[in-house]
């Protein structure tokens, strides 16, 4: 069963509920009114009654006072002496409870062959008076009421159907259009699908949230497809490299030993830098899931452990300045971050002098003095692979520096790059310092 449906049906249940709620509190508000109306009555009659004038053995008169009513009269061991009902009718528990009592009197509801009547049997020393009204008059109006109130439930049950459908149909539509949407996504893998209806209602906040669900999975997909295509467009070059190296040393196979050990060093650094490559696109591709927890250090510390191991390996100088800087991250993803900022510093820096790194405040800045960074692109060189026109003839892939980015953003942190006085560049990160 559809939504709709189930919202129309279960409107048309609470609505003909409350109906024969109120229907059954009126049928009986209405059925103790007239009780009451037909009990009057029959208390008017307790006027004309005397022990004294009209005893037991008194004939029950027909007309009169009593026109319109019914009696008979009951002897005090229960015995019937006179009735003017259809027939005689039987005494109850209740009714022979007031034989012989004074004045004190009981109303009950017989039901006869003929019909129904209301009695009120009233109790005298020497026996009791029982007078009666039809209730045929009474009943025909309950049943009509009876009648019409089932006819109501049905109509108004009916109205309820069609309002919920419409109702549910309105509310559902935006439903309707999610689910066609999330079919054509299924059916097509297209995601430039826009639902248009967005409300300030649950619904419409449903709406507006697949859409931006949407747009951020045709981001993510457009994202990989530029990974795919950049990195394949980056891997070219080395993989080129090295074949016309090889096919070099197969054509070759008596090339002396300098060009031979040229090649292979060519070859060596190349595989090194496909190397590198390769593993900043898996570092680019997949940090954003990284499962490393995170733990609280000293960024001053992890930082000199990097600078430490970087001057080992490269025999680069480098000057540190530090501050000590509680952070919560993601250890190795800080110190890949690091790592690429001396990194890029070091490409760009032909100079003999030393790179500058200053930690502080949760920030980390590499300072160099190569040639800088031209105005235009200190806002691109955060993008994956990029590289400026004087970067294009360097080694490197141009995802160091988105690397940087991608820690940085994780751990809800920024990015920066400016020029330095005195010609170079300061590029660095800053993470959120933990709390005191």
């Amino acid at each position: 069963m559809s939504l709709r449906w189930k919202i129309a049906l279960a409107m048309a249940l609470m609505v003909s509920l409350t109906t024969i709620v109120v229907g059954t509190i009126s049928y009986r508000t209405t059925r103790d009114r007239l009780y009451a109306e037909v009990d009057r009555s029959l208390v008017d009659v307790d006027r004309r009654l005397d022990d004294r004038r009209f005893g037991v053995d008194t004939p029950l008169p027909d007309q009169g006072p009593l026109s319109g009513l019914v009696g008979q009269v009951v002897l005090r061991d229960g015995t019937v002496s006179q009735s003017t009902f259809p027939s005689p009718i039987e005494l109850s528990e209740l009714e022979l409870s007031v034989v012989g009592s004074n004045r004190r009197s009981v109303f009950s509801t017989v039901e006869t062959p003929q019909g129904d009547y209301r009695v009120r049997t009233i109790g005298f020393p020497r026996g009791a008076v029982q007078v009666g009204r039809p209730l045929d008059e009474t009943n025909r109006l309950l049943e009509a009421l009876r009648v019409r109130t089932l006819l109501l439930v049905v109509l108004v049950g009916s109205v309820a159907i069609a309002a919920g459908l419409w109702i549910a149909g309105r509310v559902t539509a935006s439903l309707r259009r999610l689910t066609i949407a999330a079919e054509h996504v299924e059916t097509t893998g297209r995601l430039d699908v826009e639902v248009a209806e967005h409300g300030h209602d649950e619904v419409g906040r449903l709406s507006l949230a697949f859409d931006r669900m949407l747009g951020a999975l045709a981001r993510s997909q457009e994202d990989q497809r530029r990974l795919v295509q950049d990195a394949g467009h980056e891997l070219r070059t080395p993989l080129t490299s090295l074949r016309t190296n090889l096919d070099t040393l197969q054509r070759y196979p008596d090339l002396g030993d300098a060009d031979r050990a040229a090649l292979l060093g060519d070859l060596h650094a190349e595989t090194e830098e496909l190397t590198e490559l390769v593993n900043e696109i898996v570092a680019v591709a997949s940090g954003a899931a990284s499962d490393e927890s995170r733990e609280s250090f000293d960024l001053a510390t992890v930082a000199a452990d990097v600078v430490a191991r970087y001057e080992r390996r490269t025999g680069r100088a480098i000057r540190l300045d530090t501050t000590s800087s509680m952070v919560v991250a993601q250890r190795s993803g800080v110190q890949r971050a690091i790592s690429c900022l001396l990194d890029n510093a070091r490409k760009f820096d032909e100079t003999a002098g030393p790179i500058e790194v200053t930690v502080g405040g949760g920030a980390v800045a590499v300072s160099d003095r190569g040639s800088g960074i031209p105005h235009a692109d200190l806002d691109r060189i955060f993008d994956r692979f990029y590289r400026a026109d004087e970067a294009r003839t360097m080694p490197g892939s141009g995802l160091g520096l988105a690397i940087v980015r991608e820690v940085a953003q994780r751990h809800g942190g920024d990015v920066w790059a400016e020029h330095r006085d005195g010609g170079g560049a300061t590029v660095g990160f800053r993470l959120a310092v933990e709390p005191d």
